[in-house]
This record gives structure tokens, sequence and C-alpha cells, in this order.
């Protein structure tokens, strides 16, 4: 089977007289209709906050590999075949390629960094700058902090957190990552403030402001036409740097465009230094079936928060009421990955 997958992967090369050229980079499609067992390239991305830096550039590894899915849709396993590093000069304060999440969008793999507010195309192994933001509501001199990337009509968007912006001990700075940006395929952008809706969002559970709910993963889908929520981390009790590592959560929302009338549902045992980071529907499924990525970043030292974390990431599958098909499975030990997409990175990179 894996040697079938390798051949798939890298049949996009093709020669056109004696050059060599890829084809576009296509979004992976599979009609639901199908019943047979599913093999479909996936791809993760690691940010690994201060440790990216390596000589005069900064890097970040792309980890590729299959998702095999049973005919019935009731188990699935993840396999590995490799991954490659892409590398960038570009940097804000000697920070560099910490990456959130992955998307195709137009034909172009896309990740965005969030500390320095870039959406890059990852391609030949280097990542191009492609669009850049400033936080808030735009006026800000401050890199926009990205941390997903959905497509509804045609339009790329690009959120943040979701919550007020805070010191480390909790008291309130500002609400710049509460808007989001609406991104076309020339790049053209627009800002929207999507304060009003967060809000809302973590009203549906029960939390209100000095609480939180933090943001990393967020989808819109076309066949329910609502928006999907898999928070990082939530509480009640006002935030505090040294124990939000510990206030990972295990629910998923949903919601219309009104924000009034989310559903909540929880994933499998709740282990709170564990929050998700990213996910995507699984193609095929009808938006019914996730692949998700959770991770923990807990402080050698809770007094120094942000200083020598432990990274683990797991990986899982779940229907979106709940069915937990694959346990969370763990990467490798000290590596945080925070984007996943379905895509064939020979054909994309």
């Amino acid at each position: 089977m894996w040697l079938l997958l390798s051949i798939f992967l890298c049949a996009p090369f093709f020669l056109n007289g004696s050059e060599i050229k890829k084809p576009l980079c296509e979004v992976i499609q599979v009609d639901s209709k199908n019943n047979s067992d599913m093999l479909l390239p996936l791809a993760i991305i690691t940010d690994m906050d201060s440790k990216t830096k390596q000589k005069d550039s900064w890097y970040s590894t792309l980890r590729y590999g299959a998702l095999a899915f049973s005919q019935n849709r009731t188990a699935s396993f993840i396999h590995w075949l490799g991954g490659v590093n892409i590398t960038s000069n570009f940097n804000f304060n000697q920070k560099s390629m910490e990456m959130s999440d992955l998307k195709i969008f137009n034909n172009r793999l896309l990740s965005v960094d969030d500390k320095i507010g870039v959406v890059y195309w990852l391609r030949n192994g280097t990542a191009i700058p492609w669009v850049i933001s400033s936080t808030g509501n735009g006026s800000s001199s401050s890199p926009f902090k990205g941390e997903w990337m959905t497509i509804r009509n045609n339009k790329l968007y690009l959120g943040s957190s979701g919550h007020e912006l805070r010191t480390f001990t909790g008291e309130y700075l500002n609400d710049d990552e509460m808007y989001i940006r609406v991104i076309s395929g020339n790049g053209g952008m627009r800002v929207e403030d999507w304060i009003s809706r967060f809000v809302k969002l973590r009203r549906a559970v029960g939390i209100s402001f000095p609480g939180y709910m933090i943001h990393e993963a967020v989808h819109w889908s076309d066949v329910h036409k609502k928006w999907f929520f898999l928070p990082r981390y939530a509480s009640k009790e006002p935030y505090n740097a040294a124990t939000a590592y510990e206030t990972g959560v295990n629910m998923l929302l949903s919601t219309s465009d009104c924000f009034c009338d989310t559903k909540v549902v929880y994933i499998g045992k709740h282990k709170p230094q564990r929050g998700f980071s990213a996910f995507q529907f699984i193609p095929g499924t009808n938006d019914e079936i996730i692949v998700a990525l959770k991770t923990s970043e807990v402080p050698a030292d809770p007094t120094k928060p942000f200083v020598n974390k432990i990274f683990s990431t797991w990986i899982t599958i779940f229907k979106i009421d709940g069915t937990v098909i694959l346990e969370d499975q763990a990467l490798e030990d000290g590596v945080k990955y925070e984007g996943i997409e379905f895509a064939n990175v020979f054909q994309c990179l």
C-alpha cells in the first residue's frame, strides 16, 4: 500500500519536452458517495516558537504522510512518510516561521506565522511572503497574530485567537485579537470586527469576561452552512499565564452566521493540558468527520510560563456528533504542530 502511495504522491512531476514541471496545487476532492476505502495525502506543520532559528535563517518542518480510512468510516490510521524543512530569512524582532495553520487556496499551499502577521506561499522549500497584516482594526504597527485559516465564498478567512489581550496576570489591554481578515485571491484584504461573535460564542458555554476562550482551530462548512470551532483553551476564571496551559478543553462548537444558535459537543476525555490547535474536515465525509491536532505547552518553570516550554502534539479523528474514531495518537516528543491540511506536498511544494 505504501509503495502505491509513494508512486501516487510523486506522480505529479512530469516532463514537457526537456522541462520538468508540476501541476497546480489542488484541493483533495473525494466524492461523498464513495463507499470504498480511502487513502488521503496529509501534511502538518510545526510551530516551535523561539526554536525556529538556524544560523542566519528560520525554518518550520512540514511533515507528510497519508490518512487511511476504512470503507465503513469507522476505523482509521495515519502513516507518516517523511518531512521537509521550509526556510525563510524574513523576520520581525528575530522571530519567524512560527506557523499556525495550513490551507490550499487558489492552487497555493499557504501557511501563516502567528508572530509576524505574514501569510506565506510554501514553494520549493521556501516560504514566500504573500500577505502581511497588522493586528486589530489595521491601525496598529504590531503584527497580526494569525492562528487559523478557512475558505468561504472563495475568500480566505484569516483569524486570530478571539479573546481580549491581557497582561500575564490578566489585566485587560485591548480587543485586537478579536478582529479577523478576509483575503481575496489576488491578495486584497479587508478587516472584520468579530468581537460580538467571539463574546456570543463563549457565552454559549457560560463564560463571561474576565473568563476567556482562545481559538486556534476554526472552519466554515459549506455543507452545514455553519462555523465550527475547536477551542484551544477556555476558563470561567480570569486569565493567568502561569496556569493557562492547564485550561485546555475538549469541546466542539458550531453555529450559523448569527452566532445565536451555538451547539456544544464534547469530544473524548477532557485532559486539561491538551487543547485543539488545528483541524480539517476529511474529504468525502460531507463535513461529518474531522481530523484534528491537539497540543500542549507545559512550562518547565510555571513562574516563567513562556520560557523553556515542553511541547507535545497528538492527532485524533472524530465525528461532529462526538464519536471518536481515532483516539489521541502522540507524535514525536518535543515537537509542536499547529497546522494540518490534506495536501500532496510533492505537488504543492
